[in-house]
């Protein structure tokens, strides 16, 4: 018949597959479902980080934040934040002129150009932000300095939006507090 290692060998198999298959799943349909609800929508794409001295020269010429989102490409919970929450920001003229929107895919093999104009990995650059799970949001000023708390993860769905607002108003706020000065 079967033996007891045997029994512990399919069981275990069958909890990988398992496992393997639910995640499949959850990254798919966050995938389809994004791509779905957005299927009216125009157009727009958050530029990659890859030449954030230049972004920030033009952050400190508006005096805005540059809001880094630190990402990876198979993560449900990244593609919720961009599709549900970063885009809409692009798309809507209300944010024209208050925040620079910048991915870091830190499991991409492009460079980062840093704020001060080194190429770096993206892995080690987002060490510099303390990033230690995605996705995560961080708002900085024009030479890269954080200047509001990081928004680690999705908390609460419900408020994230609120959140981000919040980030993007403070920052705008410590911003413009410093130039006046």
């Amino acid at each position: 018949m079967f033996s007891l290692a045997s029994i512990k060998l399919k069981s275990i198999l069958l909890l990988v597959i398992t496992s393997m298959a639910f995640l499949w799943a959850v990254d798919s349909s966050a995938e389809r479902r994004s791509t779905q609800a957005n299927v009216n929508l125009p157009f727009v794409a958050i530029k990659e980080g890859s030449n954030l001295a230049a972004d920030g020269d033009e952050a400190n010429k508006k005096q805005i934040p540059v809001l880094l989102f630190f990402s990876m490409k198979h993560c449900p919970y990244c593609i919720e934040v961009e599709e549900d929450y970063l885009k809409p920001i692009l798309r809507n003229s209300g944010y024209d002129g208050k925040v620079i929107i910048r991915k870091v895919r830190i499991d991409g093999t492009d460079f980062v150009r840093d704020f001060k104009g080194k190429d770096r990995e993206p892995d080690e650059f987002s060490d510099d932000y303390n990033v230690s799970m995605v996705p995560t949001v961080v708002l900085v000023n024009s030479k890269g300095k954080k200047i509001a708390p990081a928004i680690i993860g999705i908390k609460n769905s419900h408020y994230y939006s609120s959140e981000l607002d919040d980030a993007i108003d403070l920052s705008l706020k410590n911003i413009r507090e410093i130039a006046r000065r």
